[in-house]
């Protein structure tokens, strides 16, 4: 009942080159396809297929396939999230299309943000509505949207004995201000002496302060 894995990142990477890809069936469709499920069955004849507590998959396959691989994943419409130290997003799922009020927002903040390059990997959770179900304020930012306004919180702790929800740092803030906002406190953070961007939050972020509300 209670199996563990016969193949790991850890474990294939000890015998030759392997290379860990995170992807998800859409940017905001959580919804596999059969092609999609014949491909993963496929991807883990080679390699390995784990679910990520950040709801996307994580692949590991040949490096020397990669290219190979990537070009499949793109066939099948699965989105790659891009690696290293960049700003990506973790999205809900619109309510599975029933709520796309602010889709055009979302589009644009994500074609700026998805990929910016941050210090450390950040995760900006995006909620379409207040009941904020994807529990959007335990990434590194969260953005819930209510109609025309959205509210921010950031620096969550996500693992361990401090583990807590993100602070609460613009309340009500106009749509057309939450890009410049965002990538101001990003920015602000890639400049600081902060390593961790959770420090950097409980310190004051923007103004140096513990509230930048």
């Amino acid at each position: 009942m209670f199996t563990m894995p016969t193949k790991t990142f850890a474990t294939l990477k000890e015998a030759e080159a392997f290379t860990r890809l995170a992807i998800s069936p859409g940017i905001i469709n959580k919804h596999l396809t059969g092609q999609q499920l014949r491909l993963l069955a496929e991807l883990e004849e080679i390699g390995a297929v784990k679910y990520s507590a950040s709801h996307s998959l994580l692949l590991s396959v040949p490096t020397e396939q990669l290219e190979e691989v990537q070009h499949k994943l793109l066939a099948v419409k699965f989105y790659i999230l891009p690696a290293g130290n960049c700003a990506v997003f973790k999205n809900c799922d619109f309510c599975d299309g029933e709520k796309m009020e602010t889709l055009p927002f979302f589009t644009a903040l994500f074609e700026k943000l998805e990929g910016y390059s941050t210090k450390r990997r950040l995760r900006i959770g995006y909620n379409a509505c207040a009941s904020a179900c994807y529990n959007a304020v335990l990434d590194d930012i969260a953005l819930i949207v209510k109609e025309d306004v959205a509210d921010i919180y950031a620096g969550a702790i996500q693992m361990g004995k401090k583990a807590n929800a993100g602070q609460l740092l613009y309340e009500n803030i106009a749509l057309t201000d939450v890009e410049p906002t965002l990538l101001k406190l990003i920015d602000t953070y890639n400049h600081s002496t902060y390593s961790l961007f959770s420090t950097f939050i409980a310190n004051g972020g923007l103004d140096g302060t513990r509230s930048i509300r």
